[in-house]
C-alpha cells in the first residue's frame, strides 16, 4: 500500500440508498480496494434513494466501511441519464472537480459520460488515471427493451460513448474486459490493456469431478435483464425436459426482469424444474451453487458484456461451460477446448450444446479441464500483478513503496 495515497474511485452503476446507507453488491469495489493502492478511498457513485433498506441483505455497505461517497443522480437509463447531465452539468462538473481535488490517484470504471467529465477534469488537473472499459456501448442498442425511435437514439447514443472511450485513450492507462473492448479501442500509438476486476484466488481453483453418467443440473448465474438470453435458455430447458425428465436449471441473481420471470415460469408450470434463486449474497453460496452444478450456461443474445465474471468463476469451480458468441467472449472460450459457443438467440444451438454435454461424461470432463487451464492464468494474483505492474510502468513513483 502506498503510503497516504488517496484513490478515486468512480464506478457507473446506481447504488441504492435510504439516507443513512448506501450499499452496493458490486464485487468491481471489492476487487479494487483488494489493490491496496492507497491508504484512502473516495467513491463517485450514481445513488437512487429507496423508501426503506436492509443494508444485510448486501454485500457491503459503504458507510461501514468508513468511505468518503460523493453521490451523483441515480440515473437508470439513456433516457434519464442525457437529460440529467445536460440539466445538472455545473452541479455535476462542481462534483467532479471536487472528486479530483480529493484524489492522487483516480480508477474510472466505464463507460458512461460522466466517467468522461471525470477523465477531463483529472486530464486537465494533470490526475493519474486508470479507463477500466467494462461493456461495449455499440451492443447495448440490440437489446430489445429499444424498438422504434428508442432504438434509433440508443444508436447515435451508444456511438458517443464509443467516441468518448477512444478519446479516453488518449490519456491514462486504460484497461478492458475481454479481446473484443481490446480489438475496439487499442492502436499502436495509445495500447489498451486486458485485465478483470476478479475475486478468484489461486485458492479458489477447485477440484475437476469427472462424473460420469448423464448431467442435470443446469445453473445460470447472472442479471436478470434485457439481452441476457433469460427467456431463451428457458425455452431450451423446457425443450430438453421431453428426453431428461429429470434435469433441473437454477438461476442466481437479481435484476429488473426478475419477477417477470418468476411469473413465467408459473404461468407455464415449471416451478418442479427451473428455481429462481434471487441474489446470492455471500461468496460462500455462490462456490455452493457451482459445487451443485453439472453445466454453466451463459446465455446473452445481445447485452453489452466485457467479458463475463461468470465465466472466470465457472472455470475456477471446474464446471463445463455453454455461452454464446457474444462481445469478448469468443475471443477467451474456444469451442471444444474450454467451452462450446452457440450463435446468441439460438435455441436450437443452445439446446444442442446443453444435450451434448448432459450425455458425454467425457466432453464434460475435457472442457472443465480446458477451462481450469484458462483461469490460473486469470487469478486474482495474477490480475494485481498486472495492474501494479502497469501502474509502476507509466507513473513510476507513484507506488512509492514499490
Amino acid at each position: 500500500m502506498a503510503k497516504g495515497l488517496r484513490l478515486g474511485v468512480y464506478i457507473n452503476h446506481t447504488h441504492l440508498s435510504d439516507g443513512k446507507f448506501t450499499v452496493t453488491n458490486s464485487e468491481a469495489l471489492t476487487f479494487i480496494e483488494r489493490l491496496e493502492l492507497g491508504q484512502s478511498v473516495t467513491l463517485a457513485v450514481s445513488v437512487a434513494r429507496v423508501d426503506s433498506l436492509n443494508p444485510d441483505d448486501y454485500r457491503i455497505v459503504l458507510e461501514k466501511k468508513e468511505l468518503d461517497v460523493i453521490p451523483l443522480p441515480g440515473w437508470r437509463s439513456i433516457a434519464g441519464s442525457v437529460p440529467r447531465l445536460l440539466f445538472s452539468f455545473p452541479q455535476l462538473l462542481k462534483k467532479a472537480l471536487s472528486f479530483v481535488e480529493k484524489c492522487d490517484l483516480i480508477w474510472l470504471r466505464v463507460p458512461s459520460l460522466m466517467g468522461f467529465l471525470i477523465w477531463w477534469v483529472a486530464r486537465k488537473r494533470g490526475k493519474p488515471c486508470i479507463i477500466h472499459v467494462v461493456s461495449n456501448p455499440l451492443l447495448a442498442p440490440r437489446r430489445p427493451q429499444y424498438r422504434g425511435l428508442k432504438r434509433l437514439f440508443a444508436y447515435i447514443f451508444s456511438y458517443v460513448l464509443y467516441s468518448t472511450l477512444k478519446i479516453m485513450t488518449h490519456y491514462g492507462i486504460v484497461m478492458t474486459a475481454g479481446g473484443e473492448l481490446n480489438n475496439l479501442l487499442s492502436s499502436t500509438k495509445h495500447p489498451v490493456f486486458e485485465s478483470d476486476d476478479i475475486l478468484v484466488f489461486d485458492k479458489d481453483l477447485r477440484e475437476i469431478k469427472n462424473k460420469k453418467g448423464k448431467s442435470r443440473e443446469i445453473l445460470y448465474i447472472g442479471r436478470f435483464d434485457y439481452g441476457k438470453g433469460i427467456d431463451i435458455l428457458i425455452d431450451s430447458v423446457i425443450i430438453l425436459k421431453k428426453g431428461f425428465p429429470n434435469i433441473r436449471l437454477k438461476m442466481a441473481g437479481d435484476g429488473v426482469l426478475l419477477e417477470p420471470t418468476r411469473k413465467r415460469v408459473m404461468d407455464l408450470k415449471m416451478e418442479r424444474f427451473i428455481d429462481l434463486l434471487g441474489y446470492v449474497s455471500t461468496e460462500e453460496d455462490l462456490w455452493k451453487l457451482f459445487g451443485q452444478a453439472d453445466i454453466v450456461v451463459v446465455p446473452s443474445d445481445s447485452y453489452p458484456e466485457g467479458f463475463p465474471r461468470v465465466v472466470l468463476e465457472t472455470w475456477a469451480a471446474g464446471v463445463p461451460l455453454v455461452a454464446t458468441k457474444l462481445a469478448g467472449i469468443p475471443y477467451r472460450v474456444k469451442d471444444g477446448e474450454n467451452g462450446l459457443l452457440v450463435n446468441p438467440g439460438s435455441i436450437e444451438e443452445l439446446t444442442d450444446a446443453i444435450r451434448r454435454l448432459i450425455l458425454d461424461s467425457g466432453l464434460r470432463f475435457k472442457i472443465a479441464q480446458g477451462g481450469r487451464q484458462t483461469i490460473e492464468r486469470l487469478t486474482y494474483e495474477n490480475q494485481s500483478y498486472r495492474v501494479r505492474g502497469l501502474i509502476n510502468k507509466y507513473y513510476p513513483g507513484l507506488l512509492a513503496d514499490e
